[in-house]
């Protein structure tokens, strides 16, 4: 048996999905087709006795229900294949059965997105962080990691459906008014606010989650409590039990994504706002493009409806004035074309033609907008722009000279080894060189490498950590001073 074939039931008969709905109330309970045809008449749907047997079959076979294997004791073989012919829901039916209801109870709901919840993961990783991990007993960190995890499976669950909803909802072109005002008025506002106070909750998260990352191993192989650590500890190697989120360091990972970026990959909230952004900038101009007025916008949707309904009940009643209809709402009227005398030599085709067959005629401009092909005015003299051209050539040969200088410059500050000494003086368009390559070099080296490198201009810029040591650099605009970092600059091809 596959495994999708327990979700085979959604698109078969509803009865399916009313039987599997009273067997998934009623705690794993045995019924009998008899029970659940009774069952089924109290909710007002009547089927034949023999019919709820075919649909209780066929959800054995796709896994949903499974036969009771307890009979009790029995008298006669009629009594035992009675007794035989009982069902109970199975665990995976009973979650198919509860996940399919969720779906469809919200397929159309817009779902509010807490972003309470994310003070309640942060209070939470403080908590963590403030317990010995070392020492607290596994029940104890178990505990403060599923106070971390719990929120944020119902936080991503509901901004991911939410932001979800939206990239929908920009390909929307059939709405009403009330609708559009829902959009035009509310929901665009309101994913404004929310996008500005997620990223605000969303940074200390990630600087907790930093914090945290060095005891995540020992987090990890310690929490453990419940079913999982007592078949861990009995040593069953054969029976898997699903133990809860944080267990293992993909989980953590997968919670550092969300709030934190790495190089080249943004974190997860911020690809969320990225995408809602263009939705909603997709949806504002499909918003603009339905506004007729520019005060009361509404789609033609009801319009066609409407025109719909008329051309259903003239095609039922009055079929012979069906054209004429058609005609009155899209201007389909005949056309009429009286013969006359032939155009200019130039005409490809005579003036009887008719216009379903005729290429589309060269109109001038001036015949199309005025009706007549006279010429008006004179033509445009075309601006001298030449000494606006070589001002801004001269402004652009300056800065790259200056650049240039600020750049030999600081060459020539270092040592024979590219080496910034302590206490080198240059001037302050070379101290602008200086942090221009600086501050690159020092992302590229991060919080925990040894040694930086970076590149602009022709210039190479090296950092390594050094303890104790300070680097100071003197301008006529004031002293920059680098703790701990020895820096060497030289050219890109040295």
């Amino acid at each position: 048996m596959s495994r999708t074939e327990v979700f085979a039931y959604v698109t078969e008969s509803p009865d399916y999905r009313s039987i599997l709905g009273i067997f998934a109330g009623t705690f794993f309970a045995e019924l009998t087709p008899e029970d659940v045809a009774a069952r089924l008449a109290a909710t007002g749907i009547e089927l034949p006795v023999d019919t709820v047997a075919v649909r209780l079959e066929s959800l054995r076979n796709w896994g949903n229900l499974e036969v009771s294997a307890s009979v009790g004791a029995v008298s006669t073989v009629a009594d035992y294949y009675k007794r035989r012919n009982r069902y109970l829901i199975t665990r995976v039916g009973q979650e198919v059965h509860e996940l399919v209801e969720n779906v469809l109870a919200q397929v159309d709901d817009v779902r509010d997105v807490s972003l309470g919840r994310l003070d309640v993961l942060a209070a939470a990783l403080e908590a963590l962080l403030r317990l010995d991990v070392r020492a607290a007993s596994p029940a104890t960190l178990a505990d403060a990691v599923r106070a971390v995890f719990d929120p944020h499976r119902a936080f991503s669950a509901e901004i991911t459906q939410f932001f979800a909803a939206i990239n929908q909802w920009q390909a929307r072109f059939d709405l009403d008014e009330s609708e559009f005002a829902f959009f035009s008025e509310v929901l665009v506002g309101y994913v404004g606010e929310r996008l500005e106070s997620l990223e605000r909750k969303a940074r200390p998260i990630g600087r907790l989650l930093a914090e945290l990352e060095p005891l995540i191993p020992v987090v990890v192989a310690r929490a453990r409590d419940g079913l999982a650590a007592r078949v861990a500890e009995a040593g069953l190697t054969d029976v898997q039990v699903r133990s809860g989120q944080g267990g293992t360091p993909a989980d953590w990972e997968n919670l550092g994504n969300w709030f934190r970026g790495r190089p080249g990959v943004p974190s997860r909230v911020a690809t969320l706002g990225r995408d809602a952004v263009n939705a909603v900038r997709t949806l504002t101009q499909n918003l603009t493009r339905l506004s007729r007025s520019g005060v009361a916008g509404s789609s033609r949707r009801a319009d066609y409806l409407r025109l719909a309904s008329w051309l259903d009940a003239a095609a039922r009643e009055r079929p012979h004035e069906l054209h004429r209809l058609v005609g009155a709402a899209f201007g389909l009227f005949g056309s009429r074309h009286l013969g006359g005398a032939p155009g200019d030599q130039d005409d490809p085709v005579p003036s009887v033609t008719s216009w379903w067959t005729a290429p589309t005629a060269d109109i001038p401009v001036s015949l199309r907008e005025r009706g007549d092909t006279t010429n008006r005015g004179r033509s445009g003299q075309v601006a001298d722009r030449s000494v606006q051209r070589a001002h801004l050539l001269a402004r652009r040969r300056a800065k790259e000279e200056a650049t240039a200088a600020a750049r030999a410059e600081l060459l020539a500050a270092a040592a024979s080894d590219g080496t910034l000494a302590n206490g080198t003086a240059m001037s302050t368009s070379a101290l602008r060189a200086l942090q221009r390559l600086l501050g690159p070099a020092v992302a590229a080296m991060g919080p925990t490498g040894e040694k930086g490198e970076a590149e602009a201009d022709g210039t190479r810029c090296i950092v390594e950590r050094r303890a104790g040591e300070a680097t100071t650099v003197s301008t006529p605009a004031g002293t920059l001073v680098v703790h701990e970092l020895g820096i060497a600059v030289m050219a890109a091809d040295a």
